[in-house]
């Protein structure tokens, strides 16, 4: 963040509050579920947070956050616990709280709405989506062949069956990692 901060960039990530803390105005680590327990469904909410690199000044940005639907904040419940049980380790009340929300934070600028802040990172989601399935359901994560011809024949069929995977589904207009829509539905990115 530090990189494209300093070379006039901004980023939007999504909060893993472990490998991420933020500190607020007074120089406190912000107390993001605290924050957040405010929120009622559907309802965003923002707070100025800073992100202190290890080395250099404080990254000015702000925490955006919305309270997932109870079908999505269930479903992130029902993983967290899986995953934990897997590696036979405990699940703290917090962990499972904060299953509740999505966050996340960014250095754009206030004119920047919140919406528009959650529908960008929602693109962001849903093109890695899409990479993935390509991956894994058609294959595209390694070329078969040497010749660049034949590579670029089976990128181009590839590409074409994963555009029209996507056109059917219609997955790219109802998804978002929250569980619901914010406003306007948005076209899809295909």
């Amino acid at each position: 963040m530090q990189h494209v901060v300093g070379a006039g960039g901004d980023v939007a990530v999504r909060l893993n509050r472990s490998s991420l803390p933020l500190w607020d105005g007074r120089d406190r680590k912000l107390a993001v579920l605290k924050a957040a327990r405010t929120l009622s469904p559907k309802q965003t909410g923002e707070w100025a947070a800073w992100v202190r690199p290890e080395a250099g000044p404080a990254i000015a940005g702000r925490l955006v956050g919305v309270r997932k639907s109870r079908q999505a904040a269930a479903y992130a419940r029902h993983r967290l616990l899986r995953m934990a049980s897997k590696q036979q380790k405990p699940v703290s009340a917090e962990s499972l709280e904060a299953a509740q929300y999505f966050f996340l934070w960014t250095s754009l600028k206030a004119t920047w709405s919140r919406a528009q802040v959650l529908e960008l990172y929602r693109s962001r989601w849903q093109i890695e989506l899409a990479f993935k399935r390509m991956k894994s359901i058609l294959g595209l994560g390694h070329l078969p062949q040497k010749d660049p011809e034949s590579c670029r024949a089976w990128l181009h069929g590839k590409l074409f069956t994963s555009l029209l995977v996507e056109r059917l589904i219609g997955a790219a207009r109802t998804l978002s990692p929250w569980g619901y829509e914010l406003g306007q539905p948005t076209k899809p990115l295909a």
